[in-house]
């Protein structure tokens, strides 16, 4: 699905990930990329050719031709130092690295040459500064993102993130998913895939054993809620839909709670159409919880941040040249009149925080919870050659009243951290629960936005 073709770049999800919602990392996670399946030599050589011809080199720059403090090189032209004062100096080292390692490594028949020019690409868009954001995606990474994004993925319908001791931990279950239905829940920590041990593996390696095609099953070893006795679960791996936006009732109280996990395609209309639900049930006040989401397509955010604003400005771009161009407001939001706490926290990143900073400038909620991630550029995506792709940040943006988010994130009014090991409470958490019980919730940044929405007129 593409973005509106008014607003042609996307926002992506930060700091790692694209999109958390696929068994994938959230915006929190790291990330390190793998190889997918090789290439032939011979493709593999037409495809460097075309990088090298489109300005875009393989290999980190830096030290890479020249040898290391106490490093011994095979012969004075094994490590090559050239002046690098121009661009085609820069790209002759790239060059040179490329072939002294072909030529000189001493298992040089083993490399896998998809990777390594995967990993200098990766190396490249790394080096550019903008974390999380500008990046690169093999086949299989875009072809996961473009699907995520459209609403649906295949999977078993679950959320991962690293666990304070490294092990794979769920943090998020969509509803009617296949890890639904065999009992996952937030908290469960995977210790082994198939029987292989997740201990000291990179979490994306995981994500990848999980992921499998419709019909296959995977065996996961899950002890709950961290220390529980451990357990093998058999998932029949399915199409998930992802469903973007949920709300519940505070018990109690006529307080919503609407949490919008991405800006994937439709999580406006999504939103809009849970604003209607949730007034019907007699909804009078809401908390927006941007937790968590990394972002998606901008155009999604311009539109959820219209449901809330009568007028103004959503965000403002500024390209490379420094000109700005305001993105306005779009009429007709159906929770204008609405008394509005927003949520965010440290993996609010993105198109979230598009909104969130729109909605905060415009003084129409106060936000609460920790400072966003920080991300503040909007991508163009560029295809190469084999289907992998460049997410290039082309242009920056700021918020209405002229704030960069770049590296500086959103900072609410209400600053409040949640503890290590305590998740957010979503609204499936709130279904169950008396109203005597909500003041005990283990969430202090939702039970204090509770607080602060009851108390507006």
């Amino acid at each position: 699905m593409q973005p509106d073709p008014n607003q042609p770049s996307t926002t992506e999800p930060v700091a790692t990930e694209p999109v958390p919602a696929v068994d994938e990392t959230t915006a929190s996670g790291s990330r390190r990329r793998g190889p997918a399946d090789l290439l032939r030599p011979a493709v593999l050589v037409g495809a460097i050719a075309i990088v090298f011809a489109a300005g875009f080199g393989l290999g980190r720059l830096g030290p890479v031709a020249v040898a290391a403090p106490g490093a011994v090189a095979a012969s004075p032209s094994a490590v090559a130092t050239p002046d690098p004062s121009t661009d085609e100096d820069d790209l002759a080292l790239i060059r040179e690295a490329w072939e002294a390692i072909q030529e000189h490594y001493v298992e040089a028949d083993e490399l896998d040459e998809r990777e390594l020019a995967y990993a200098a690409i990766d190396g490249l868009t790394e080096a550019v500064g903008d974390t999380g954001h500008t990046g690169f995606m093999t086949p299989e990474e875009r072809a996961t993102r473009n699907s995520a994004l459209s609403g649906s993925y295949v999977g078993i319908g679950a959320q991962v993130d690293a666990s304070d001791d490294g092990l794979p931990m769920i943090v998020g279950v969509f509803r009617g998913s296949p890890a639904d239905e065999a009992g996952l829940r937030s908290g469960d920590v995977v210790v082994a895939v198939d029987g292989e041990p997740t201990a000291g593996e990179d979490l994306d390696d995981v994500v990848e054993r999980v992921r499998g095609e419709v019909g296959t099953a995977v065996v996961l070893t899950i002890r709950p809620g961290g220390d529980g006795p451990e357990r093998d679960v058999r998932i029949v791996r399915g199409d998930v839909q992802i469903e973007p936006v949920s709300w519940a009732l505070v018990p109690g109280t006529a307080t919503a709670v609407l949490r919008l996990e991405q800006f994937s395609s439709g999580a406006a209309t999504d939103l809009r159409a849970a604003v209607a639900d949730l007034r019907a049930a007699g909804a009078n006040r809401l908390i927006l919880d941007l937790r968590a989401n990394p972002g998606g397509y901008v155009n999604e955010a311009v539109a959820v941040a219209s449901e809330f604003l009568a007028s103004g400005t959503v965000y403002v771009e500024r390209n490379a040249d420094g000109e700005e161009k305001p993105t306005a407001v779009r009429p007709g939001g159906t929770a204008l009149d609405l008394p509005l706490v927003v949520l965010v926290d440290g993996a609010t990143a993105s198109a979230a925080e598009i909104v969130a900073g729109a909605i905060q400038d415009a003084g129409r909620a106060r936000v609460v919870g920790e400072r966003t991630f920080g991300t503040g550029t909007v991508l163009g995506e560029f295809g190469l050659a084999d289907g992998s792709a460049l997410r290039i940040g082309t242009v920056e943006w700021l918020t209405p009243n002229g704030r960069v988010i770049w590296h500086e994130g959103i900072a609410p009014e209400v600053e409040i951290q949640r503890p290590d090991g305590i998740l957010p409470v979503v609204p499936d958490d709130l279904r169950e629960p008396s109203p005597a019980d909500v003041a005990g919730l283990a969430d202090p940044q939702l039970v204090r936005a509770i607080e602060l929405v009851a108390e507006l007129p």
